[in-house]
């Protein structure tokens, strides 16, 4: 399958597309090149005709761009150019070109607190009530990223399979993306590479619809055993150098 991978250069994208691009043809887009793509495209997704370019020829779309943390957040400047309106002229730009799929790395940044670890997407509970108190730029984006998935699903058909992650290390490096380094082990953690197996199986589902799943490196947190048996996914970095701390 020819596959566009968006945010291919950046931390999270980089580890992904190392695993996607061995069963899939990859057309990295990033607006730095990419490596260990079959394709690299240097691209600015908030421009509507460059979205219109690097979709067309391709069977499906993996959407891992996101405005650079922290920095990015501090105005809704980039935060909202690259999130909402990069994804939206992607999702028109795949409409125009006929591409039927999309994988969408999404956040746990979208779910509610407890009781409610999981959200329908397009219906919720996300975490943007004005009565939560952690809800940050960044968790707002990616609720609307959900929420641009269901609209192109209700008006062109375009179907979305949504993982949402949360904190983001290389299990060998055990460093975050702003080079600091993990003291232990939360159950949030998963490797990149791990978001890109789960990325193949959303790719092999023979009947994709509109659904989301929480994945993480531990297969006991709320939401995991859904992702693992309809994915055909488990992690494969678990973090074990990590002591784990009981709250």
């Amino acid at each position: 399958m020819r596959v566009l991978v968006t945010g291919s250069a950046g931390y999270t994208g980089s580890g992904m597309v190392a695993v996607i691009a061995g069963e899939h043809h990859v057309r990295g887009a990033d607006i730095r090149p990419s490596e260990g793509v079959q394709e690299s495209v240097v691209a600015d997704i908030t421009d509507l005709e460059v979205c219109r370019r690097i979709t067309a020829g391709v069977e499906a779309v993996v959407m891992c761009h996101m405005a650079k943390n922290p920095d990015g957040y501090k105005t809704p400047v980039a935060a909202i150019d690259i999130n909402l309106k990069g994804t939206a002229n992607l999702y028109h730009a795949m409409s125009e070109n006929g591409v039927p799929r999309a994988v969408l790395i999404s956040s746990v940044a979208v779910l509610a607190p407890e009781p409610h670890p999981m959200a329908e997407p397009g219906v919720g509970p996300y975490s943007i009530a004005c009565t939560q108190p952690k809800t940050t730029l960044y968790g707002i984006t990616k609720v609307f990223q959900e929420q641009l998935a269901c609209f192109y699903h209700a008006t062109t058909g375009i179907v979305t399979t949504m993982l949402r992650p949360g904190w983001m290390v290389y299990e060998d490096k055990l460093l975050t993306k702003y080079g600091e380094k993990m003291e232990r082990y939360y159950d949030s953690l998963i490797d990149p590479r791990d978001i890109g197996h789960a990325v193949l199986g959303a790719l092999r589902l023979s009947d994709p619809r509109i659904e989301a799943f929480r994945i993480s490196s531990d297969e006991k947190v709320p939401g995991m055993a859904q992702a693992m048996t309809r994915l055909n996914w488990k992690p494969r970095h678990l973090f074990a150098a990590l002591p784990r701390v009981k709250e």
